[in-house]
């Protein structure tokens, strides 16, 4: 019965594509990937998922896509040289169930990009020793024993990291939708920034967090912005609500874009105090740069 139940179930197939070491950074523009660095001296690509049926018709043709890179590798992504980079591009539509796994020299730079596509896979990082740079909006992305320098910004998605005790600064790790929760060892030394405007904020009591007293409340006033396209950190994202400005701003904006100029800003109040948690502090009198934020969602600082 094993073997017949064996027998019906679909073979994974593995390729394999390899590339010397750069010298430079490694790109991906990827909808995800697996990513893990290790001792050799070679990148190797490799998916792993349920075969396509053969189609005899597309035999001896090579096949297009919109985005003008060419399938070199037999694994549906273009793999190219630029100087001492290498850039990894998707080509046409990917199988059902593909996952890419990458192995990566550990001391190699990376830099993953994915800001188009909505069919996004899990993007995992691990055991680097390089430095990482994330730029995402439907990716989860799971990062694990890096040693950083990094750089993590997320859109839609949650964001989860956890660190051993080789850690180098700066280490930015930022999300608009989803939650942040890092874990690191409780003897890690940082100079730590923590913020959320509409969650809240949490430390594990093991790290000796000494959080630096805000200056004292400024009044502000809440500006109502219409529904616009803006930068967020690097990346571009929906402004649905108001902000809060400084309110020896306030007369500057007015004068620069009146109300009755039709943009359909307005002020709505004046209030005390900033939007949301924000904090600043150390964590065992100081070290690296860490910044922790979530707009909307809540911020974990754990220990391993």
């Amino acid at each position: 019965m094993a073997l017949l139940l064996a027998l019906c179930l679909p073979a994974w197939a593995q390729k394999e594509y390899k590339v010397a070491e750069p010298s430079g950074k490694l790109y991906l523009n990827l909808n995800g990937a697996r990513i893990e660095g290790y001792t050799g001296n070679e990148i190797v690509f490799r998916s792993k998922g349920v075969p396509e049926e053969e189609d005899e018709r597309a035999k001896g043709l090579q096949a297009l896509s919109s985005s003008g890179f060419t399938d070199n590798t037999g694994l549906g992504i273009s793999v190219t040289k630029k100087g001492g980079d290498i850039e990894v591009n998707p080509v046409g539509n990917s199988s059902r169930g593909d996952i890419l796994y990458v192995r990566v020299p550990n001391t190699v730079d990376i830099v993953f990009n994915n800001n188009k596509s909505i069919f996004a896979d899990t993007l995992l990082i691990k055991n680097m020793k390089g430095e990482i740079e994330v730029s995402s909006s439907y990716n989860a992305i799971v990062l694990e024993n890096n040693s950083g320098p990094m750089n993590i910004k997320n859109v839609y998605k949650n964001i989860e990291a956890t660190f051993a005790n080789d850690i180098k600064g700066p280490i930015s790790i930022i999300s608009v939708y989803g939650h942040v929760d890092v874990a690191m060892p409780a003897s890690t030394s940082a100079n730590l920034t923590m913020g959320t405007s509409y969650g809240k904020l949490y430390a594990a009591s093991d790290f000796n967090v000494a959080i630096t007293p805000k200056a004292v409340d400024d009044e502000r006033a809440a500006v109502k912005i219409p529904d616009r396209v803006t930068e967020y950190d690097g990346m571009r994202v929906k402004v649905t609500e108001g902000v809060g400005v400084p309110l020896d701003s306030l007369s500057k904006i007015v004068m620069s874009v009146p109300p009755s100029s039709g943009t359909g800003i307005s002020i709505a109040r004046i209030f005390s105090g900033g939007l949301g948690e924000n904090i600043e502090g150390t964590i065992n009198g100081g070290g690296v740069d860490l910044i922790l934020k979530s707009t909307y969602k809540n911020v974990y600082l754990r220990t391993d």
